[in-house]
């Protein structure tokens, strides 16, 4: 059965899952590796982005509204306003395609958390409408389409509204384009690139006047992008309308879901992704119980080889 470069990159996407399930399974089933997580989260406090004064942004504006995108279970976007040294609460959704799995495991270790709301960066104005922000961090590089992600969550803000991208640079080739890891972001010449082996974007240059574009790659290494829409929906440039056409939509989504079928009807294939899942999950429970040093220097051996 032939299939498009659209259905085949997100086969493989849809491939990463087990993987990503079992990470988050396992950080939340230990107390150590929860705590962890929740010591460097935000989560009760002030919102806090990398190399972006959110919190003075956000002020400005009378009914903020913030939506983190591709979230995972982490929380790490703060939920509070900090306003004259006292703390309100912010109107904030943390959005992700997994949220099925995440919120079950919430319940499973009865964490009393915000649930996670179902949404896909590809798809991203269906879902989220007059957004003052949206972040998306180390999760534009997982989705499937990152591209049409940037368009879709730029129509998803309200004029003026900002999209924060926070990312690893260049995570697909360190992973050796393995699961969710198809797209690499980078920086070049004060350009957000967007690229993989077979093809390279620069966003700015791809969005025009529609948004400005403000690039910086951090001490850290990080690949920070602050994206402010300046045109409303009716000015969207030819050149970006089909990022965004219902029915290509419609054809490729009906076509990803009939082929998801078709590759997962047999015993032999639906048995694999059981045992593939409780792979992952051994190993995530293994990694998991090591002190958080040598899991880095572990991780840091993998990614080498």
């Amino acid at each position: 059965m032939k299939t498009s470069n659209t259905t085949a990159i997100t086969q493989k996407w849809l491939e990463g899952i087990s993987y990503e399930v079992a990470f988050w399974n396992n950080v939340y089933r230990w107390p150590h590796t929860f705590q962890g997580m929740m010591g460097w989260a935000h989560y009760g406090s002030a919102i806090c982005l990398e190399g972006f004064d959110a919190n003075h942004f956000l002020l400005a504006d009378d009914h903020p509204s913030v939506y983190d995108v591709g979230s995972g279970m982490s929380y790490a976007v703060g939920d509070h306003l900090e306003k004259d040294g006292k703390l309100i609460p912010l109107d904030i959704h943390y959005i992700d395609p997994l949220a099925f799995h995440f919120n079950r495991i919430l319940k499973k270790y009865k964490k009393k958390l915000p649930p996670i709301e179902f949404g896909m960066t590809e798809y991203l104005s269906a879902f989220i409408h007059d957004a003052s922000l949206i972040t998306i961090q180390n999760a534009l590089d997982h989705s499937s389409a990152p591209i049409k992600g940037i368009v879709e969550a730029l129509l998803a803000l309200r004029k003026g509204g900002v999209l924060y991208l926070n990312h690893h640079p260049n995570e697909a080739e360190m992973e050796h384009y393995k699961g969710f890891h198809q797209y690499n972001v980078d920086e070049e010449n004060g350009e957000l690139v967007i690229w993989n082996q077979s093809e390279k974007t620069c966003i700015g240059q791809l969005l025009g006047s529609f948004a400005s574009v403000e690039v910086k790659r951090m001490d850290n290494g990080h690949i920070v992008a602050i994206v402010r829409r300046n045109g409303d929906a009716t000015s969207l440039p030819e050149r970006l309308r089909k990022y965004v056409d219902d029915k290509t939509d419609k054809a490729e989504l009906c076509e990803v879901l009939l082929n998801y079928q078709y590759r997962n009807t047999s015993l032999a294939r639906n048995l694999k992704g059981s045992i593939r899942f409780g792979l992952f999950n051994l190993i995530q429970l293994m990694a998991q119980m090591l002190p958080w040093s040598l899991k880095m220097r572990v991780k840091r051996l993998i990614k080498q080889a």
